[in-house]
């Protein structure tokens, strides 16, 4: 099998310079990420909180109060990320292409989190939580997937322009879905907290949910290769080893 090279990732190299995934982009898609995140958990908190919730923090399991308390750490790490990581040494920015990956599996499931708790708020918990159980592990395994593939696909020589030319033509697209990820989002829990749906509401979450869960997680497959470019190859780093010193 052909392995890979610094070659077979022209349309990386310059994303990692100027683009989604250079260090400045990558700390305002960590502030969009974090603004998203805290919609969502906020929402979560507040149903959890309401004076007429049937839930209350005592009430909640170890599991639940412990992601809850997960997720402020989470957010201080995001903050430290934002403002304090510059990736202008080259452990910053590797520091700053893993965590953009990690951060986007997080918020992935942030309304998930939202819409569970609701879920518990109208007692059917218990008949949600398998189902979105089941979506998150069948969406995750699909994410890797294409992954495996999208790096499978670079390794055959023929198909590298056509690679190329699909990203470039993504470039516009996955940047529209963010703010359409806000408004899709910030629409559902408006539906879900002031009861539009009736008995419907809980599954429209969850429908919602996936559609954001699959449209960011498809997006993603350019982080996971910046940050293997990054880690594997020193040329596409912000600091890369001088030429003459390696020609000396």
């Amino acid at each position: 099998m052909k392995q890979l090279t610094e070659k077979d990732f022209p349309d990386i190299k310059e994303e990692l310079k100027t683009g989604r995934i250079s260090p400045e982009g990558i700390r305002f898609g960590l502030g969009a990420f974090m603004f998203f995140s805290a919609l969502m958990i906020g929402i979560a908190y507040m149903v959890v909180n309401a004076s007429n919730t049937v839930i209350g923090w005592e009430n909640l399991s170890f599991f639940w109060q412990t992601i809850f308390k997960l997720q402020v750490v989470l957010f201080i790490l995001q903050l430290f990320l934002i403002f304090i990581a510059r990736g202008r040494s080259n452990r910053s920015q590797i520091a700053l292409n893993v965590s953009f990956v990690l951060y986007t599996y997080k918020t992935v499931l942030d309304p998930f989190i939202m819409t569970l708790m609701f879920a518990k708020d109208r007692g059917v918990y218990n008949e949600y939580a398998p189902l979105v159980g089941i979506i998150i592990l069948l969406g995750f395994i699909l994410h890797f997937y294409l992954v495996f593939k999208a790096f499978q696909n670079i390794r055959n020589e023929q198909s590298i322009n056509r690679e190329v030319k699909k990203e470039k033509n993504n470039k516009s697209s996955f940047t529209v879905l963010i703010p359409f990820v806000f408004l899709v989002a910030s629409i559902t829990g408006y539906i879900v907290n002031n009861d539009l749906l009736g008995e419907n509401e809980i599954l429209f979450g969850v429908g919602i949910s996936t559609l954001v869960f699959i449209a960011i997680l498809i997006g993603a497959i350019e982080f996971v290769k910046g940050a293997y470019c990054v880690i594997r190859f020193p040329s596409f780093r912000v600091n890369p080893p001088s030429t003459k010193k390696k020609n000396a």
